[in-house]
């Protein structure tokens, strides 16, 4: 009985691959096949080595190769024979680890081609060093060009050296992890690309948007200033550029170190460069906390939860919320929290702040102190994934309050418009209740502005509220005058933001009581702006005057 020729590709136990690996060995030029099982994994991967470069080009373009990655973690890499010849040669760990005798499955019939020598540890220690070292000084020579071109304050040139450090070390990192290297791509690519191997790269590179980063547009910005011979004044951008480049060097440090004892071994455990890197602390079993995030979660597909504060008055517990991820826009957020006080009624509230990451990346400039302080490990109490990256910090970050007087001026102006109507025509209260809420919404945005560096847009009248709290918890000694308002205090300054045609429904008692709050925050915000000489002192005198006129 004759019996059939056994596939050598029946060892990977998956017949989709057999059968493909089957028609490629048949219709291309395929030199050797080399297969590794991951110990303590389901990963494996096949190194395939092809006559032509095109056609390993070709072929690791295939949608199948990604298909197989993702379905059965097979990672599948098509390099060109002569390529590996070469880098066996000069000691490529990667090409070392992959190609040996005991990994291959297939060898092309009366092939006169094979990267296999009989050479032991001994033998290729120092070809392995000499890669090694290799690295390490042209890595060496970037980083003493980027320290030379900051002593010597060369802003632009800084940007442009650091897009080179970080190219090189990319570059190398895709050699170490695939055995080869792409040309002619951009950096967007090449961080999406290496993401397949590294994911734990997305903790130190944050989006634009699903293809593109934000330090990409720095190095695009800075080429552009160039060319119009402008200068760009960035500088506390550079120890963010420093984290990128020093944790991608780590990378490539540890990598080294796993291909050589892998090698040195033949022990099929990889470990993970960034492995616990931001481990997410453990916080108290709060029911209410993990049913409001159950609930949050519903509505909105986010990346991170960061809950930063806690408030209790009376029976009220607050809890504050940053809700980080796309479109969480202002309409989200109040059904979030209309939701959330369904659920939990009165006894519990929410503080919302949400943005995407990219938003809080561009605006660290004015509102870094605001975040730095919130996006911490232990405030994290959600994340789809564990690789989201903190901002790249700005060091060292300067706060300032830029356009303070502009917001001290404005919640002024309207404190003393609501004076005019309230001791103008006895009795006329038209106008007031509009003017009262555009000052009560001017006094939050500008206490908090003032005391945080952050300027909230779009918020209740309620959530601009706690957030004074927030900033500054001395502030609550005022809340007594809302409870002691006629009706709801912040249902009625949000109904009276819009205009509705009828006839104010303010009476003397009410008009009072309006002008008592006026008062008092006002003198809060006055001592806090003026008092703290957050101002300059010109701006200081330009507005007593406009008081006393």
């Amino acid at each position: 009985m004759k019996t059939p020729n056994k596939s050598p590709f029946s060892v990977l136990a998956n017949e989709f691959l057999e059968n493909t690996l089957n028609y490629l060995v048949h219709d291309y030029s395929i030199v050797e096949i080399f297969h590794k099982q991951e110990k303590n994994s389901t990963k494996s991967h096949l190194l395939i080595s092809v006559s032509k470069n095109a056609d390993a080009l070709k072929l690791q373009s295939k949608r199948w190769v990604a298909e197989v990655r993702e379905q059965y973690q097979i990672y599948i890499y098509f390099i060109d024979y002569s390529r590996i010849e070469y880098q066996f040669s000069k000691g490529h760990p990667f090409i070392e680890y992959y190609c040996q005798q005991s990994s291959m499955i297939y060898q092309k019939e009366d092939s006169r081609s094979s990267v296999l020598i009989n050479r032991n540890w001994k033998k290729y220690h120092k070809k392995f060093n000499h890669y090694e070292d290799t690295f390490h000084h042209d890595h060496e020579i970037h980083q003493l060009q980027v320290e030379r071109l900051i002593a010597e304050n060369s802003y632009n040139s800084v940007f442009t050296s650091y897009e080179k450090l970080i190219e090189y070390d990319l570059e190398y990192l895709e050699e170490l992890f695939t055995g080869n290297r792409t040309f002619n791509i951009d950096l967007n690519k090449r961080i999406n690309k290496l993401l397949i191997y590294i994911p734990e790269l997305k903790l130190h590179f944050v989006k634009k948007n699903q293809h593109e980063y934000f330090i990409t547009e720095i190095f695009e910005e800075t080429k552009n200033l160039i060319e119009e011979d402008d200068i760009i004044y960035n500088s506390e951008m550079f120890d963010s550029l420093r984290i990128i480049s020093d944790s991608l060097y780590t990378f490539i440090t540890v990598r080294f170190y796993n291909l050589k004892y892998l090698i040195k071994k033949q022990y099929e455990k990889i470990c993970n460069a960034g492995e616990s890197l931001f481990p997410i602390e453990d916080s108290p079993k709060d029911e209410i906390l993990e049913k409001a995030i159950d609930r949050i979660l519903t509505f909105a597909e986010l990346e991170q939860i960061y809950f930063f504060h806690q408030t209790t008055y009376g029976d009220v517990k607050t809890y504050y919320f940053l809700l980080i991820g796309l479109n969480v826009n202002n309409e989200k957020i109040k059904a979030i929290t209309h939701s959330l006080m369904s659920l939990f009624g009165t006894q519990y509230r929410f503080l919302l702040v949400g943005h995407d990451r990219y938003w809080i990346q561009k605006n660290l400039r004015e509102y870094q102190s605001f975040f730095v302080f919130i996006m911490q490990g232990k405030h994290l109490v959600y994340s789809s994934d564990q690789y989201h990256p903190e901002p790249h910090w700005e060091t060292p970050h300067h706060p300032q309050h830029n356009d303070l007087y502009f917001y001290y001026k404005s919640t002024l102006g309207s404190s003393l418009q609501f004076y005019k109507l309230i001791d103008g025509e006895k009795e006329n209260y038209q106008g007031v209740d509009n003017i009262f809420a555009l000052f009560l919404l001017s006094f939050c945005r500008t206490y908090i502005y003032a005391k945080t560096y952050y300027l909230p847009n779009y918020m209740t009248t309620e959530a601009l509220w706690q957030l004074c709290i927030y900033a500054d918890m001395d502030i609550h000694k005022y809340h007594y005058l809302f409870d002691q308002f006629s009706n709801n205090i912040f249902s009625f300054t949000d109904y009276n933001m819009s205009v509705h045609h009828s006839i104010a429904k303010v009476n003397t008692e009410k008009a009072d009581h309006m002008k008592m709050i006026v008062d008092k925050l006002m003198d809060e915000l006055k001592e806090t702006v003026l008092g703290g000489k957050l101002i300059l002192s010109f701006e200081i005198d330009s507005l007593y005057e406009k008081t006393i006129n």
